[in-house]
């Protein structure tokens, strides 16, 4: 009796200890979840494979290719998951396909939590490919992420790759390995949201043809923050554009572009950094410390936009050494800015699937008299640097199409003109480099290294003037 009394007690305070237990899962609970996922990631609906082929370049925003189902599962949830697509670029080409990562379906375990929220749990494979290069294998694979259905909605889910490969298992394109895909979502106003995609990469290796070097990076991260941005009437434009069948552009098809365009936030930003990049080839080694490149765009309308572009890079060296390392930069920093940028002319085209020619490009730029300013533009080496600023208005009015006004300086050109004059088959660069020398005013830098300063201008009338030379006459008339 006694003994039974202490077992029984001791069971009693192993279940206190594990507190209450977990209430079952109710159909409104799934119906809830459901609602939060498809606004997480809105789904294209019924369509065929090649309708979704079709509608994919249209959506920059990962979407489903089928619809979410959620059903109550005991104390849980079982979570029908459609597969995805996501355009992380555009075609190179007309005979190649967009790059585009694809996931198919697949089943995930919803547990809810106190505060409101569900947790996401799976860690099982799944088949994903990356099209333009080839299929995504995976040593091991895990889902996690939560889910909060409460306003303002935030829900954040990772999918993880370990030891991926990328292409054929036998002669594989890249390894990899780890790579993450998280995708994050908050409500906006106007049932609009505010979006994040994530890709992460770790551990990449990728080979050259013919076995002839490996290029590696430690780490990459791909981030595309899309504030303000109205997915699911995105989607649905795209879908019906796509059921068009590639009209001619009449109203309908021209209001379905708008409203697929107008589905894009007042902003949106896309950013590659990257560490510890090393190309070896040939037995020659190109290595990077660290790369970053930002697009970004802001007051986005129909009349334009403001947009930056952004590039760093830090640790440039080669191996073996060359006669000109003095000169070859080791750190660049450019950024550049664009006022009333044809944007939305630009997107609709792609979205589109048009291709536009340079004369057209060019047309567009100049009746948008579009403003770059070359916020920095600076490259460093041991013996040398280059220091550029200034601003170009695109102008139909002008004889070239442009005006404006650029300064550079360029430290270490005197050296850099003496070892090519002493190198047999430098003679034609040299050449050049001195007639750019000549134009150049003489000055000395604060750390008392000699320099050259240039004024360029681009008058309406088409004069080139550097420093007050017109070199026009130097210019080929075929540029």
């Amino acid at each position: 009796m006694r003994w039974s009394l202490c077992l029984a007690l001791g069971i009693g305070v192993l279940a206190a200890a594990g507190g209450p237990a977990r209430a079952q899962a109710t159909a409104e609970g799934a119906a809830k979840l459901q609602a939060a996922l498809e606004a997480w990631q809105p789904s294209v609906g019924k369509l065929s494979l090649d309708e979704i082929v079709a509608v994919t370049p249209k959506i920059p925003v990962p979407f489903s290719v089928s619809d979410w189902r959620v059903t109550a599962d005991g104390d849980g949830y079982r979570v029908e998951a459609p597969g995805f697509r996501w355009l992380l670029s555009e075609a190179l080409d007309d005979r190649r396909p967009p790059f585009v990562l694809a996931c198919d379906a697949e089943t995930l375990r919803a547990t809810p939590l106190a505060d409101g929220r569900f947790s996401l749990d799976s860690d099982r494979l799944v088949s994903c490919r990356l099209y333009n290069v080839g299929r995504i294998a995976a040593k091991s694979r895990r889902v996690t992420g939560t889910v909060d259905p409460a306003a303002p909605a935030k829900t954040e889910i990772t999918v993880t790759l370990d030891q991926a490969t990328v292409g054929g298992v036998a002669s594989p394109v890249a390894t990899i390995e780890r790579l993450a895909f998280t995708r994050t979502a908050r409500a906006a106003a106007d049932g609009r949201s505010d979006a994040d995609a994530k890709l992460s990469i770790s551990g990449l290796s990728i080979p050259f043809p013919g076995g002839t070097g490996t290029l590696t990076v430690d780490r990459i991260l791909f981030d595309a923050g899309m504030p303000g941005i109205d997915s699911r009437g995105l989607i649905q434009a795209a879908v019906a554009l796509a059921k068009t069948g590639g009209r001619e552009a009449g109203p309908e098809v021209a209001a379905l572009q708008d409203r697929l365009v107008g589905g894009l936030g007042d902003a949106g930003t896309n950013t590659l950094t990257a560490e510890g990049l090393r190309a070896v080839r040939n037995d020659v080694t190109i290595s990077l410390g660290s790369l970053a490149i930002g697009l970004g765009y802001r007051n986005f309308t129909r009349e334009g936009a403001d947009a930056t572009f952004r590039l760093d890079a830090d640790g440039i060296a080669t191996d073996p050494k060359w006669a000109y390392d003095a000169w070859t930069p080791t750190t660049m920093t450019v950024q550049i800015s664009m006022e009333d940028f044809p944007l939305w002319e630009i997107f609709a085209d792609s979205f589109a699937n048009r291709q536009i020619d340079e004369e057209d490009e060019d047309r567009l730029f100049r009746e948008a008299r579009m403003r770059f300013l070359f916020d920095t533009v600076r490259l460093s080496a041991p013996d040398a640097a280059l220091d550029f600023g200034g601003a170009i208005t695109t102008d139909p009015d002008a004889v070239l199409g442009q005006t404006g006004t650029l300064r550079m300086r360029l430290t270490g050109i005197d050296g850099l003109v003496k070892a090519l004059q002493a190198d047999p088959q430098a003679g034609q660069a040299a050449a050049g480099l001195s007639v750019l020398q000549v134009l150049g005013r003489q000055t000395t830098t604060p750390d008392g290294r000699s320099a050259r300063d240039y004024e360029i201008v681009i008058d309406p009338s088409g004069k080139l003037l550097v420093n007050g030379a017109d070199v026009q006459a130097l210019i080929p008339k075929e540029l």
